[in-house]
């Protein structure tokens, strides 16, 4: 029996098939439930032929919704597929391209605007062009469903943020991180903050065993808008983490969430992170990810004298004046790091992180311009006390006047020693003679298993602060 349906997703039914058929280019995240599905509704043996378009050469850093290629094959066989065949039809539809842009170039008067008409000729030109260059391709695939899977997690029912309650997670999260879980804080990161996951569970319907989960940010790359995704939320329960090989839990969820959410031609171009050492070191022995750089922490010893000039001004970010001087701050500040790279600071970006954030209403957080005595800011700060010392969360400013921000900074607070944690190739922008230096023993690092920039790229540019953890 054969199934081809125009809903896959949401097709039940209590018979098992014999082939299933999915036909179409579809946006790369459809790839998992369209598979999974498939996966259930076969009988053992049972087969599935699908055809599309792929991007096959994925080197060039530009978005697509079409999903590739090395992605599809690897997706396939950790859901327990095997390839039969993979056909490349790619002239055929290079030719079928053709006889339809004819086509199309004759129809015309009949579109509703030339605008319309317009964009289907550029759509079809640029299919064309890729084609052409090797960057896309025209692909049918004959996968077989496993008859009897061995190994850990080949049945296992990898899914998506929305599947589940956070609720769901509470159990996993406590196990993992010897810690409650706020479920305020996952509600700031995960809806407020439009968070992505990969889940896994042992079989349909049982529970959560792993889940690995990214805050999407917005950044400057080396000048130009982008965006990154931050890894968080890593987990696996401990009764399923045997080893930490290829066939294990850990990796192919990670792997999962990479291919999905992070590399050139997906939603995110970057990742980044701050995992403690065994995370990373794991990691990168499985190919996951490199290093990019080191986080440091710089100690601002108490100044002597006065700041007669200088005043801490409290941000009231429902101001709109206040909005604009952060605005202002923070496009003196990108406009020096365009040799680097750094998330966005922006008003908007600031009320998620400092006020939105379920920290905030302790009031743990001390937000504050440094201005003169006409209040015109120089700086905004963000401020956390942390073992005995005052924790700068972030600084917007412009790069050449941060030493002189933190001098006056640290008069203008009597009370505390300043400390900041910083990626270490940054830390020429802050230290002073009197700095004290310590390693905090976290590395930074960056996807190796998608195709993306590459860590020699990468290395010592990101400027990353306590700000851009999101537990702190």
């Amino acid at each position: 029996m054969t199934l081809l349906t125009n809903n896959l997703e949401s097709f039940d039914s209590e018979n098992k098939f014999d082939l299933v058929l999915i036909e179409g280019t579809y946006h790369y995240l459809q790839q998992l439930p369209f598979l999974t599905k498939a996966r259930e509704l076969l009988c053992e043996s049972g087969r599935v032929l699908i055809f599309g378009e792929y991007i096959d050469d994925d080197s060039k850093r530009e978005r697509s919704s079409i999903p590739n290629l090395s992605s599809m094959r690897q997706l396939s066989e950790r859901l327990s597929f095997s390839i039969l065949e993979e056909l490349n039809f790619t002239a055929d539809a290079e030719n079928s391209l053709e006889q339809i842009t004819h086509i199309a170039a004759n129809q015309a008067p009949n579109f509703e605007s030339s605008e319309e008409f317009e964009d289907l000729v550029s759509e079809l030109k640029k299919i064309k062009l890729e084609m052409g260059s090797k960057r896309r391709c025209f692909k049918v695939f004959h996968l077989e469903k496993a008859k009897d899977p061995e190994g850990q997690s080949n049945l296992v029912e990898y899914d998506v943020i929305n599947s589940f309650d956070p609720s769901e997670v509470s159990e996993l999260f406590g196990k993992s991180f010897d810690t409650q879980f706020d479920a305020d804080l996952w509600q700031w990161k995960y809806e407020l903050g439009d968070g992505k996951c990969i889940i896994a569970r042992e079989s349909k319907g049982s529970d959560i065993v792993s889940h690995y989960g990214g805050i999407p940010r917005h950044i400057q790359y080396f000048g130009e808008p982008n965006t990154a995704i931050q890894p968080s939320d890593v987990m696996v329960l401990s009764d399923v983490r045997r080893h930490y090989g290829k066939s294990s839990l850990f990796f192919k969820t990670a792997a999962t969430f990479l291919e999905r959410e992070i590399g050139n031609t997906v939603n995110h171009l970057l990742g980044f992170g701050f995992p403690n050492q065994k995370a990373m070191n794991i990691a990168i022995r499985l190919g996951l990810y490199e290093k990019t750089d080191d986080y440091v922490e710089l100690v601002f010893p108490k100044a002597e004298g006065v700041t007669d000039n200088l005043q801490l001004v409290p941000i009231d970010i429902r101001n709109q004046q206040h909005q604009s001087f952060i605005d202002l701050l923070w496009d003196s500040m990108k406009s020096g790091m365009t040799h680097g790279i750094v998330g966005d600071r922006h008003w908007h970006y600031i009320k998620y992180r400092y006020f939105d954030h379920p920290f905030s209403q302790a009031n743990i957080y001390r937000c504050v311009f440094v201005s003169n005595r006409e209040q015109e800011p120089l700086a905004a700060i963000f401020l956390k006390e942390h073992e005995q010392r005052m924790l700068i969360m972030d600084l917007i400013c412009s790069v050449d006047r941060m030493k002189e921000v933190i001098a006056s900074l640290s008069l203008l607070l009597t009370d505390l020693e300043l400390k900041v944690w910083i990626t270490k190739g940054w830390v020429e922008s802050l230290r002073t003679e009197t700095t004290i230096e310590n390693n905090l023993g976290i590395e930074i690092p960056c996807n190796s298993w998608n195709p993306g920039p590459s860590s020699e790229i990468l290395y010592g540019a990101w400027w990353l602060t306590a700000g851009d953890m999101d537990f702190l």
